[in-house]
């Protein structure tokens, strides 16, 4: 039994499982705060984590430190709305993810900035129609897109479509991938894009 409980140890600390757990050196890290600006109870997670509910910090952060990139998303199991999030984030009502967080992992592409419209990364994927491909939250290596034009018709030839045919330009991003290829801050983002297929 005693054996059974150090070996468990050892794994918590090497694996950094357990609320407090501290980021391996050079690795992506997500601290998360139970209230705004970086205040109260803190867990660190260093991996993909499917259910907060496990380190019991469901629902929970109000505030956040990211090391790298993070996929983050309101219901567990990867569902529900997910913003892609990095830096420090004193309020997470910023990203309307205030006590909403049940799921995150690291986002593709790690801690570095994106390649661009140029470099191939990981993508949104599309739901396919007989004349057109809809992408709920397209993005690149993780970025929204600025709204524009420009930016819904330069993503839709990248998946090898045609031209944009609608989308949609209600929601804010902290940040997104402008039109040239470079990080734009606060603006308006595509959702609810339909590409033509031909």
């Amino acid at each position: 039994m005693k054996r059974v409980f150090a070996a468990g140890l050892i794994l918590a600390l090497i694996g950094g499982v357990g609320a407090g757990a501290q980021p391996r050196a050079g690795g992506a890290s997500a601290t998360l705060y139970e209230l705004p600006g970086f205040q109260g109870r803190q867990v660190t997670i260093t991996g993909p984590t499917a259910d907060l509910g496990d380190w019991r910090f469901n629902d929970r952060a109000k505030s956040a430190r990211f090391r790298g990139r993070w996929r983050v998303c309101e219901h567990d199991g990867y569902r529900g709305r997910c913003q892609d999030i990095g830096g420090e984030v004193a309020d997470l009502t910023t990203y309307g993810l205030f006590g909403q967080i049940s799921s995150l992992e690291p986002a593709f592409g790690g801690s570095g900035p994106t390649g661009g419209w140029d470099r191939p990364g990981r993508e949104s994927r599309g739901v396919e129609g007989a004349r057109t491909v809809f992408f709920v939250r397209p993005t690149v290596d993780g970025l929204d897109l600025a709204a524009g034009d420009t930016g819904a018709d330069r993503f839709c030839r990248r998946q090898g479509l045609g031209r944009a045919v609608w989308f949609d330009s209600s929601e804010r991003a902290r940040e997104a991938l402008g039109p040239d290829g470079q990080i734009v801050g606060r603006t308006t983002v595509i959702r609810d894009l339909l590409c033509r297929r031909y």
